[in-house]
């Protein structure tokens, strides 16, 4: 007879099932591979033609600043575009904050200089800078006074330009240095009341297209 016998015995059960239980098989992870290149890979492509669009309707939208100022001053002065162009050897500036971004030279059929347009910044206003169109005759007569870019609280810049602007045109700059806020003379300009700061920027955007003006050729500052 074998002496196996016929039943296992409860406490030999018991353990190998607290075995089983307090050593469950471990699973191993999934990784998702492809999944996880073809999202990275989408995503990338989006990208991608997100910024040849965005490209594409920058270069579409795109308008040239000189090329409308051109357009604008020919229209101004009744000539042609080809007989307005700009001029890099006129951008003189002292080395302030209040400067000279451009200028054009508007000429006449033979070729002649007729007038100066200075595209011309000015510091100091409440908004950051005032940027004006300042014309200036071939004599150094101020013609006129264009506004070009402004940010000042609204009604602000009309009511400088329309307190001030006179005081401006006609005047000969080559005979003064500068235009002085609150000064005496041919060349005092007065701070608009509740104004003073908009003010203070179209003076100095002034200043810096008569500076200009009056130091090309001297070797100054370019």
């Amino acid at each position: 007879m074998s002496n196996i016998p016929d039943f296992v015995p409860e406490t030999v059960l018991s353990s190998e099932s607290a075995e089983k239980v307090s050593s469950p098989e471990l699973k191993k992870p999934k990784f998702v591979t492809k999944d996880v290149v073809m999202c990275v890979v989408v995503l990338v492509l989006i990208a991608v033609v997100a910024g040849v669009l965005l490209g594409v309707m920058n270069w579409l939208t795109y308008v040239d600043p000189d090329a409308m100022i051109i357009s604008q001053v020919a229209k101004y002065y009744g000539v042609d575009s080809s007989l307005v162009v700009k001029s890099e050897e006129r951008l003189v500036n002292s080395g302030g904050k209040d400067e000279v971004l451009g200028c054009y030279v508007v000429k006449d059929a033979e070729g002649n200089d007729v007038a100066y347009v200075y595209r011309a910044s000015g510091s100091g206003a409440k908004g950051g800078t005032v940027e004006l169109l300042v014309h200036i005759s071939a004599e150094g007569i101020i013609k006129d006074l264009e506004e070009y870019s402004q940010s000042e609280t609204a009604g602000y810049f009309k009511k400088v330009m329309d307190a001030n602007k006179a005081k401006y045109i006609g005047v000969d700059i080559t005979k003064i240095q500068n235009f002085e806020l609150n000064g005496k003379g041919e060349n005092g300009v007065d701070a608009v009341s509740n104004a003073t700061r908009t003010s203070n920027a179209v003076n100095n955007a002034v200043n810096a297209a008569v500076y200009a003006f009056n130091n090309y050729g001297a070797g100054v500052n370019q």
